[in-house]
């Protein structure tokens, strides 16, 4: 998720921020969360392949208790907002999500329990 323009989620075609309505959902790469790596710090990896994905991720996520969570291709995924109306996330394992939420994905057919259990722990 690094490198990447800030994105406003549901608005691809706002020229700048300065467009951005005031309840838009902003996505931010944080470094931290892709190689190369910060010095010192260093979060839950993110896959190349899912980053240009990431404003649609948090486009499609659930709030819960000021965290959002997206569910993709059975992994789960976490965003937290870093100032007002700008997110970053990155990849999460079953068990950091609320059970209540992923048990709605299931009912809903966004998520196989299979894949729940394969992803417990995270990637």
């Amino acid at each position: 998720m690094a490198d990447e323009p800030a994105t406003v989620s549901g608005d691809a075609n706002s020229e700048n921020s300065k467009d951005e309505p005031k309840n838009e959902l902003v996505y931010e790469s944080n470094p931290k969360h892709s190689e190369p790596w910060q010095i010192g710090k260093k979060g839950s990896p993110c896959k190349a392949e899912i980053r240009p994905l990431a404003a649609d991720l948090l486009r499609e996520s659930v709030i819960w208790k000021e965290k959002r969570y997206a569910v993709r291709e059975g992994r789960a995924y976490c965003a937290q907002e870093h100032s007002e109306n700008r997110w970053h996330g990155y990849p999460v394992g079953w068990k950091e999500v609320p059970p209540k939420l992923a048990r709605q994905w299931i009912r809903d057919g966004n998520l196989r329990n299979h894949d729940r259990k394969k992803y417990w722990e995270g990637h």
